[in-house]
């Protein structure tokens, strides 16, 4: 075999010695006959990037029983070989072992850490608040002085309080009063307090005040138990 011959000549000199064709040759390579066709017609545009070629030149040589680094030589010598970095390694084992990601861990770590921060939190924003009256301990309240302290306590003091529609302070430990003046009888004495949470819901609470002013309207309620104030 001639060092300096092309490396179709190459093949093809040995390929008759061993009495194949570009059909059997494909066959006994398991190379796709387009492959060996480009092969021994330098037709290198249509081979694969350069490690494949390689590995077929290898695979093609041991059938042949010839040595394979002369016609990777004369393939290099004659072709402009296929390189584009990262385009030229071939393909990854896909059921191979993935390298370990530290970055991946550390920010997995961080949303369970945020999320089991937030999920006792979650309440705050989205359930339903809950609110207590303490004065007036009960609907229908008698009392007899027409100025009268609205008091009570709500769940969370980051909900909103309401009452008839006008904000309430709210004290830190979600306590609150509202001094109000009473009209005679109950009608006109109407309090509905409602809490408001954030992205959730609402509660709502009626009480109703009679201001008792003479004996008559003090008859009047007694059907209805009352604390006079």
């Amino acid at each position: 075999m001639t060092e300096f011959k092309p490396l179709k000549d190459i093949l093809k000199e040995e390929m008759r010695a061993k009495g194949l064709n570009a059909q059997k040759l494909s066959e006994l390579t398991d190379i796709a006959p387009h492959y060996i066709k480009a092969l021994l017609e330098n037709d290198f545009s249509n081979l694969p990037a350069a490690p494949y070629v390689r590995g077929y030149l290898d695979t093609i040589a041991r059938i042949l029983e010839i040595d394979s680094e002369p016609l990777w030589h004369e393939y290099r010598k004659e072709s402009e070989i296929k390189r584009s970095g990262e385009s030229d390694k071939l393909p990854s084992n896909r059921y191979a072992p993935k390298p370990f990601n530290k970055m991946a861990l550390v920010i997995t770590l961080a949303v369970l850490v945020v999320i089991a921060f937030l999920i006792p939190k979650i309440a705050d924003f989205l359930g339903r608040p809950s609110i207590e009256i303490i004065s007036p301990p009960s609907d229908m309240y008698q009392a007899q002085q027409d100025t009268f302290i609205l008091s009570g306590k709500i769940s969370n003091p980051q909900d909103k309080l309401l009452v008839n529609d006008s904000e309430v302070v709210v004290n830190p430990d979600g306590s609150f009063e509202k001094q109000v003046s009473l009209n005679s009888g109950c009608n006109n004495n109407v309090f509905e307090f409602t809490a408001k949470r954030f992205l959730g819901f609402s509660t709502s609470v009626k009480r109703t005040i009679c201001l008792i002013t003479s004996p008559t309207q003090q008859q009047e309620t007694t059907s209805t138990p009352g604390i006079i104030q």
